[in-house]
């Protein structure tokens, strides 16, 4: 009984694998993008704007997503006690690392109900160096999102507009996603 729960749930992580890799470019995990930014002829629906979220940073106080336009922001959702989280954690701060200097910014939100204090304890004793605290504790933002589960990332290009959503862990520094992000990057 227990080897055939396995086989269907590899044999579904396999399918679902299958199609989120489809969905860019050939890479699995990701599993929504919107490719066409505003105005551009590739026939492509224009990205949607997010609206002005609201959450908190290392000191509780209240941040306005809007105060990072002009970035390309990494929003990540994510809680101390979900393992995958904590896997992604690494590469979501080597992200942020190698970004010093660029107009991206990693948005780790903890989801964890004792907010900002739990949050940087847990960067603090992982030793993250790059990564900063920001928490939902309410979950206010995740849900008007429609995060359905953790981790989950969304990433915004310079003008505050969804493109891609990644459900599940990621391997943050992979070549095509650091190819993509530089591409935000560049855009006007």
């Amino acid at each position: 009984m227990i080897r055939l729960f396995i086989t269907a749930v590899v044999g579904l992580a396999t399918i679902g694998a299958s199609l989120c890799s489809t969905a860019f470019g050939g890479e699995a995990g990701l599993t929504y993008i919107v490719p066409s930014a505003a105005g551009s002829d590739d026939g492509a629906a224009p990205r949607p704007t997010m609206p002005d979220l609201i959450f908190a940073d290392g000191s509780g106080m209240p941040v306005h997503l809007r105060q990072y336009m002009g970035q390309v922001v990494v929003i990540n959702f994510w809680a101390t006690w979900c393992a995958p989280c904590i896997q992604e954690m690494v590469f979501l701060d080597r992200l942020q690392g190698d970004s010093h200097g660029k107009p991206l910014t990693v948005l780790a939100l903890s989801e964890d109900a004792g907010g900002i204090p739990v949050a940087r304890a847990f960067l603090t004793r992982q030793k993250f160096g790059y990564l900063k605290p920001f928490a939902d504790p309410a979950s206010t933002v995740a849900q008007a999102l429609g995060i359905r589960g953790l981790p989950t990332s969304i990433i915004l290009d310079r003008y505050n507009r969804q493109v891609l959503r990644v459900e599940g862990p990621y391997q943050w520094d992979s070549p095509l996603i650091a190819a993509r992000l530089r591409m935000l990057m560049s855009e006007q």
